[in-house]
């Protein structure tokens, strides 16, 4: 059971005053819940203190292990901890971290489960719910700032993929086995979470089918690099003056790859929230063509194996939605008979780029009538 905003509250209020003891009267306060996110559970708060005779008050945020059965099959918060603390001595803006525990039998965790504390920096992102194309800030925004918002968080996701894995020491993110490239780790690894959550539902024949695709037709060779792994216009936040780009958010998909894996996610998961659901693009966003020019110039990176990505990350992503549509139907929160792990955004894109594609897999799994638009 989630714990009161209060306990919450209360619990973090001490673990800090412990690690901050020339903050006088530290006070942990409006403590909430963000209105989005599946795999870890957040907390929304504001820290308040005495130091050298000056009141201090500044927004941050709390992340927690999942404590219950959740979107992953396995969740290592410490990864993203980790990128960040890399990160903090680059020019990617990420939030400042204010500590960490990072077991579940650390010293001092008054959780019980891993967590830590960060910096809620400032600015503001693209909402999904509803998407972006339909309503929000975004939306009523001039074609041309548009334009900007999308051409400056491809830049700054260009800076993730250009770093130097070496020099900022990502090493911890590079999980493969003897003679495995990080493209068949990650296929390795998306079949064990198809397995997984399956075994909690029932079989589905599109994924299995797209990722027996996949496995088959790999492209060879490739570059390594870091790869943000949930990269898109809202774990992006913006200026509301300038609309520049002024911190990535959610790290804990971040890993090691190629990285026209990110262009994929960024370009697919926008099409997921329009295409996906019958909805029209957005008047003033960039096409895909000058999305993956921009990104190009910006990492110096060759985007040669996009669409085998694109299809990559349709299939990841519509296995996400399906775990989230289970969850969704457990606990009531879509109409009875709804089935929202089979019927998204993620498994419609996934069964339209196998269409555009000429994919053995699309006949058996035709786009329903109406579905998307042009």
């Amino acid at each position: 059971m989630q714990a009161s905003p209060e306990a919450v509250g209360t619990a973090l209020r001490d673990w800090l005053t412990s690690r901050w003891p020339d903050r006088r009267g530290l006070e942990v306060k409006d403590v909430r819940l963000p209105s989005q996110g599946f795999s870890n559970e957040t907390w929304l708060l504001d820290l308040e203190w005495e130091r050298d005779g000056e009141f201090k008050r500044m927004p941050a945020v709390l992340r927690l292990q999942p404590s219950e059965l959740a979107l992953f099959p396995s969740y290592d918060l410490s990864l993203q901890y980790r990128c960040m603390e890399r990160l903090a001595g680059s020019d990617i803006p990420v939030p400042r971290l204010f500590g960490c525990a990072l077991t579940d039998d650390a010293a001092g965790n008054p959780f019980g489960r891993p967590f830590y504390v960060m910096e809620h920096l400032s600015g503001r992102t693209p909402g999904e719910n509803p998407p972006y194309h339909l309503a929000g800030w975004l939306h009523d925004l001039s074609a041309a700032r548009r334009r900007a918002v999308w051409l400056n968080g491809v830049e700054m996701m260009a800076r993730v993929n250009r770093l130097d894995c070496a020099a900022y020491d990502f090493s911890f993110l590079d999980h493969r086995t003897s003679g495995e490239t990080p493209l068949d780790h990650q296929l390795r690894e998306s079949r064990a979470f198809l397995v997984w959550a399956e075994s909690l539902a029932e079989p589905y024949p599109l994924l299995r089918a797209a990722l027996d695709w996949l496995e088959v037709n790999r492209p060879q060779g490739g570059p390594i690099g870091l790869c943000w792994g949930d990269p898109k216009l809202g774990n992006c936040l913006f200026d509301s003056d300038d609309d520049r780009c002024t911190g990535l958010l959610d790290w804990e998909s971040a890993h090691l790859g190629n990285p026209v894996d990110d262009l994929a996610w960024w370009i697919m998961l926008d099409r997921s929230l329009c295409d996906g659901y019958g909805f029209r693009r957005l008047e003033g966003l960039p096409s895909r063509a000058e999305t993956i020019a921009h990104w190009e110039r910006c990492s110096g990176l060759s985007a040669r194996d996009l669409p085998y990505y694109e299809v990559f990350c349709a299939f990841r992503f519509a296995l996400i939605m399906a775990r989230i549509g289970c969850m969704f139907m457990a606990r009531g929160l879509v109409p009875a008979g709804q089935r929202m792990d089979l019927e998204n955004g993620g498994s419609a894109l996934l069964r339209l780029l196998a269409a555009e594609q000429g994919l053995p897999f699309a006949s058996p799994f035709p786009i329903t009538a109406g579905a998307m638009t042009a």
